[in-house]
């Protein structure tokens, strides 16, 4: 039963401008549930950017309105019209942690047959609608999600223009990702696109009451330290053009709407231009 303020006729439900969803069927037929933000008015002749977000439920909305803010004012934050696309599940939870495991670590018939799935099967579905410009495609995750989009950028360098990678899970597996990041740093000398690493100051010593069992899991964690030496690796090695953020004040949850303010402005900077060739 509704509650009574929900049950007057004069309530109706919010929905956000300019998104739609559909849900998808993989062909290995997994389910899911694109979340997409499409901008007004024609294409650029090369095709829109685009921004694609695991764990869609939970980013999306919060991003698909920042885009269309920042490129409501291009001339203030240099952000243009893009797409926005999010992958979540047929449930609409904000994170479904089965799925997610399945989709985002890099295990066997993880993450690279989901990489290959966004590649080889959304991207295109979603081109039929809004044409896609290949060459500014931006991949941003968060938690799971981050240490999947550092995965991306290791072990398919290219595929993604820019990569955020919000409060990675660097210690899974016992830090695992860092043989694919010491494969990468040593790889092809081609610059390998931008990476934009994020992580809140109270995700490794909290200010919060927590129990000794917690405390001792966000010690072993790192979160705040991996990222940072990680980001440090990285832009010395001049395999990609990497940033980090230090998000003050912000722990593993509150940091996602921070996290996702600065992704919009890092994934989509200098799209602006798209308005004022087509003017």
């Amino acid at each position: 039963m509704q509650p009574q303020s929900l049950a007057d006729p004069t309530f109706t439900p919010v929905t956000l401008p300019q998104a739609w969803q559909r849900d998808f069927e993989a062909q290995d037929g997994s389910r899911y549930r694109l979340l997409i933000s499409m901008p007004e008015g024609a294409a650029p002749a090369r095709g829109f950017p685009s921004l694609v977000l695991v764990d869609g439920h939970a980013l999306f909305p919060l991003a698909a309105t920042t885009a269309r803010l920042q490129a409501q004012r291009p001339e203030a934050t240099g952000i243009g019209p893009a797409v926005v696309i999010g992958i979540g599940y047929p449930d609409a939870r904000p994170f479904d942690a089965e799925r997610r495991q399945r989709d985002l670590l890099p295990v066997t018939g993880g993450a690279d047959r989901f990489l290959g799935m966004i590649v080889d099967e959304i991207l295109p579905a979603v081109a039929q609608v809004a044409p896609l410009d290949p060459g500014r495609r931006a991949l941003a995750g968060h938690s799971y999600g981050g240490l999947f989009v550092l995965h991306v950028l290791f072990t398919r360098p290219g595929l993604f223009e820019a990569h955020v990678a919000g409060s990675p899970s660097i210690w899974w597996q016992d830090r695992a990702v860092l043989a694919s990041e010491e494969s990468f740093r040593c790889g092809s000398v081609a610059p390998a696109g931008r990476l934009l690493i994020t992580v809140g100051s109270h995700e490794q010593d909290p200010v919060l009451s927590v129990s000794p069992q917690r405390a001792e899991r966000l010690a072993r964690a790192r979160m705040r330290d991996n990222a940072a030496e990680m980001a440090g690796r990285l832009s010395a090695s001049g395999r990609v053009d990497c940033s980090f953020t230090e998000f003050p004040g912000e722990n593993h949850v509150s940091v996602i709407p921070s996290m996702l303010s600065r992704a919009v402005a890092f994934a989509l900077a200098g799209t602006a231009q798209d308005k004022a060739e087509a003017a």
